[in-house]
């Protein structure tokens, strides 16, 4: 029993092999959110793959999610949550409150985490360096009424200055971004953290972004599929082959690929290590979206 585990280390080890080449020297922005953020053990996982990542020399760059927490942030300090079509309500008090829990809240907890492990990552606020994220307020057209509903300061991102995050990666270290960017002004603005994921990912010209979901992937017109390309996502997202809740997440993956993102992958965060076994396996986990 004891050789047949040597051999199965072994030839884990030796599949790993072209990867751990292949990944040498390039960026893989891991997006996480979701099931993935709600277990301690999921976190600890995950930035335990960031660490051996780094350590191979993938520069690696990390955008989070939180929604949850702010929603019970919020509750606790006597706000009530509101959704416009699945988009958070951002008034003054409720950007506050996210910009307390996604950088000075889960931002931290995946810096110490990964340090644990003896990792190095730096948390990176959109108004460092002068305001590298930066974004505008959305003007959105409510699906129910088709009139312009305001959300407050729920934004989408317009330019990101990749040379801070490139100082950062030179120095040796992981780049932690929550979801919030900066308007014109510096004033903070709520934005969708896999929008920041695919922005961050085309400006650093990333061959790889992995969305850590709470899904095993996309089903197409035959049920889950290993890899799809974007043509043929986009006629699965039309003909409603992809719906419901999956759909956002397609979506994402489509908007990277168009971004100029070589491969984008939709990962199940909620088994272990699930970055470095679509990553550093044949098999992968989840799909992968291509051109």
């Amino acid at each position: 029993m004891k050789n047949e585990n040597q051999i199965a280390i072994a030839r884990a080890l030796v599949e790993a092999l072209p990867y751990v080449q292949h990944w040498n020297g390039k960026v893989v922005v891991i997006k996480v959110g979701g099931a993935s953020m709600t277990s301690e053990k999921l976190i600890d996982d995950m930035c335990q793959d960031l660490v051996l990542l780094r350590a191979i020399g993938a520069n690696v760059v990390l955008v989070h999610g939180g929604g949850l927490a702010v929603s019970q942030m919020g509750q606790r300090l006597g706000l009530q949550p509101k959704f416009i079509d699945g988009l958070r309500v951002t008034d003054e008090d409720t950007m506050r409150v996210a910009q307390m829990v996604q950088i000075g809240g889960v931002s931290r907890d995946l810096l110490a985490a990964v340090a644990r492990f003896g990792g190095r990552a730096v948390g990176l606020s959109a108004h460092d360096g002068g305001g590298w994220l930066r974004g505008m307020q959305r003007k959105h057209i409510s699906r129910a009424t088709g009139e312009q509903v305001d959300l407050g300061r729920v934004g989408d991102i317009t330019s990101v200055d990749s040379s801070l995050l490139n100082a950062q990666i030179a120095a040796g270290l992981i780049p932690v971004i929550p979801p919030v960017a900066v308007d014109d002004e510096l004033k903070a603005l709520n934005v969708n953290a896999d929008s920041v994921a695919t922005a961050v990912a085309a400006a650093l010209e990333a061959p790889r972004l992995l969305f850590m979901s709470d899904v095993d992937g996309i089903h197409g017109p035959d049920g889950w599929v290993q890899q799809v390309d974007v043509e043929t996502l986009k006629g699965w997202i039309q003909s409603g082959v992809v719906s419901g809740g999956m759909v956002p997440k397609a979506e994402a993956c489509v908007a990277a690929v168009e971004a100029g993102v070589g491969r984008v992958s939709i990962v199940d965060g909620r088994g272990p290590h699930a970055s470095l076994v679509e990553l550093l396996t044949d098999a992968g986990v989840g799909t992968l979206v291509h051109r």
